[in-house]
């Protein structure tokens, strides 16, 4: 899968850090993202750098509930939103959501139906990871 939803836990919802690090440290670290991915969607490929989002890559132990992260991926507006769908969900209308979902189908080569099928898988994972706390570890640090 190229394009993938990520469940986060409900006690990460809205950890991003962006809102964690000072704003010098953020931009500093998205705009190396960005100029390392040559200004392009590291998923889909898209070049416009005008809509460029700094995605944070989380590693998810489910048996340990330890959340770390990996790292940043440069991607374009849909891709991220495809990324945090259960939160576009909540906050786009559904004309744009069915385009992310479009995206999403167009990205990874597959249907509609496959996307039913895989949200299906995904739901049934963020139900089990938002019943629980997990521990969060940035830069080999827990975060508080």
């Amino acid at each position: 899968m190229i394009l993938e939803i990520e469940p986060v836990p409900k006690n990460s919802w809205g950890l991003s850090l962006a809102h964690k690090l000072s704003k010098d440290v953020w931009n500093t670290i998205r705009h190396t993202t960005y100029r390392n991915a040559g200004y392009k969607c590291q998923v889909c490929g898209d070049d416009d750098r005008y809509d460029l989002s700094c995605h944070e890559i989380w590693k998810f132990d489910d048996a340990k509930l330890i959340q770390t992260l990996l790292g940043f991926e440069c991607c374009c507006s849909l891709c991220h939103n495809v990324h945090h769908l259960g939160r576009s969900r909540l906050v786009y209308d559904k004309t744009y959501v069915n385009r992310l979902i479009r995206h999403w189908c167009e990205v990874n080569e597959k249907t509609i139906a496959d996307f039913q099928a895989y949200e299906i898988q995904i739901s049934q994972l963020n139900v089990l990871r938002s019943g629980k706390i997990y521990k969060v570890i940035v830069f080999g640090r827990e975060l508080k």
